[in-house]
């Protein structure tokens, strides 16, 4: 083996390093993202819940507030899919370079 080959082994060993790195670091942000999605669908279920609540308790209250709230809630969760989907595509494109990487080698 020569300088140069031993180099550009280590080269490309800290190449696909630094790949995982990344990867694993956009998966972890992409987890936080949607533990905060959830947890703002959460909060959202809670203001339809008390929308709903003051609806059928109080005369003077408006379906307009409940429809407001509902659809808080239907953002609240398609931020939450989107999230998800982006979180398997990352997790399938980390996977087909896996196997890609076994099939080179």
């Amino acid at each position: 083996m020569t300088w140069d080959e031993f180099c550009n082994g280590v080269k490309k060993a800290a190449g696909k390093a630094a790949d995982k790195i990344n990867q694993t670091a956009d998966l972890a942000t992409l987890q936080v993202k949607l533990t905060m999605a959830e947890h703002k669908l959460d909060d959202a279920y809670a203001e339809l819940g008390r929308a709903a609540y003051r609806h059928f308790t109080d005369e003077n209250s408006s379906a307009e507030l409940v429809s407001v709230m509902m659809k808080g809630v239907a953002e609240a969760q398609k931020a939450v899919d989107d999230l998800k989907a982006q979180i398997e595509a990352l997790k399938e494109d980390t996977e087909k370079a896996k196997n890609e990487e076994t099939t080179i080698e």
